[in-house]
């Protein structure tokens, strides 16, 4: 039935077309993809997979398992890049503000050994400015480093994100691609434990090993973890993903093949 078959209706309001072509085109389910089919032409060893990481222990709760993944289960280049490296939310008082600057940059440096990403500390200006608003200086380290790079794909934060540094990050991303004119990186937005993603469609299912990986990978951020436990928030997310990614994703299969079952799987990263 087509939208403007309900004119008919009794009740008919002129109101009623345009409150129903707020969902118009949306598409049936079945519109989530398996991430990897995504990435295959987009990576390669000269275009890394990237992803900016606002804070230090943002790659191991957004995407550890897909960085692992293409890191160490692909041999593919990774690099995690800590676009603010600050001392805000370590709570040790007895360390003066360089000190724990150099905890989490320690901190995010292991997650990378444990993830086999490489790591980058841009250490923007803007951490310090009001509203994390960058630097000319930032601008051309972010053009420049994007310019060299090249980078093939690249995670940035969701639109929604609740963080300013969250969406400085996506905006400074933008701001690289422009204006290395990287017209044909692929973007993605992680998933985030602040928030659902607006509009997911792509997914990575991980299985048992590849979840005590990213557990690992968040309890190198010892600093944080004392202040909220992400192992389970995490754990307990990706779980519900991989429930809902079921109803979600076509032919209601994590597995993609016939021969494999979804038992094996136990959560779900969303792009």
């Amino acid at each position: 039935m087509s939208f403007r078959s309900v004119e008919k209706s009794v009740h008919w309001h002129p109101a009623f077309d345009r409150l129903l072509e707020t969902v118009r085109g949306c598409g049936p389910h079945g519109q989530l993809v398996d991430v990897r089919e995504a990435l295959r032409p987009a990576l390669s060893p000269d275009r890394p997979l990237v992803i900016l990481c606002p804070h230090a222990d943002d790659g191991a709760i957004t995407a550890a398992c897909l960085l692992h993944e293409y890191a160490v289960r692909l041999g593919m280049p990774v690099v995690e890049v800590l676009v603010f490296a600050g001392e805000r939310n370590v709570a040790a008082p007895w360390l003066n503000t360089e000190k724990k600057v150099t905890v989490r940059e320690a901190e995010f440096r292991l997650e990378c050994n444990v993830l086999g990403a490489e790591s980058v500390c841009w250490e923007l200006e803007a951490y310090h400015m009001p509203g994390y608003q960058p630097t000319a200086a930032d601008v051309d380290k972010v053009v420049s480093w994007f310019a060299a790079r090249r980078p093939g794909a690249v995670i940035v934060p969701p639109a929604n994100d609740a963080h300013v540094a969250h969406r400085v990050t996506r905006a400074l991303a933008a701001i690289g691609l422009v204006g290395a004119r990287l017209a044909d990186c692929l973007v993605l937005t992680g998933w985030t434990p602040w928030g659902p993603l607006p509009q997911p469609n792509a997914y990575l299912a991980y299985d048992g090993e590849a979840e005590r990986t990213k557990e690992w990978a968040i309890h190198c951020h010892a600093s944080q973890v004392l202040l909220t436990d992400y192992t389970k928030f995490c754990s307990h997310l990706g779980r519900a993903y991989a429930a809902l990614t079921r109803e979600w994703a076509e032919g209601h299969s994590l597995a993609g093949r016939a021969h494999r079952t979804d038992e094996r799987f136990v959560g779900v990263e969303l792009f």
